[in-house]
């Protein structure tokens, strides 16, 4: 009995780290730029493919946060469900959750605004060829 229940918390074990790797290796969402690289580009940046790039960046960086900020609604809506305490300690998980959400929607809109930033700078370098 000792050696099933051995038996079933190995292949447990070895089922989660594989769909743990293999959603870690697909990410199409995965920023692939550093920000000092990023940085870079923004003070290099004259052509279109280089304004493309640039908004490519920042497109996949909104669909990033705006992923981010569903998990904390979510999280924040099952943590505000949760009776709490009268002597609960401060900042409550619930207050959070709502933190990180207004931070990703925030960092979301930033993105949005590079994202149309750029966009129109490489239609401009397009249309001035």
């Amino acid at each position: 009995m000792k050696r099933i229940h051995i038996a079933i918390g190995i292949i447990t074990f070895v089922l989660a780290a594989a769909t743990a790797r293999a959603t870690e290796l697909y990410s199409p969402d995965k920023p692939e730029y550093t920000s000092s690289q990023i940085r870079k580009m923004v003070r290099e940046a004259h052509t279109a493919e280089q304004y493309t790039e640039l908004a490519n960046y920042y497109a996949v960086q909104q669909r990033v946060y705006k992923r981010k900020a569903v998990e904390q609604m979510h999280l924040w809506r099952q943590r505000s469900e949760m009776p709490s305490p009268l002597s609960e300690k401060w900042p409550r998980p619930v207050d959070s959750a709502r933190n990180l959400h207004d931070y990703y929607e925030y960092k979301a809109a930033q993105s949005a605004a590079l994202f149309a930033k750029y966009d129109r700078l490489a239609d401009a370098a397009v249309q001035s060829r």
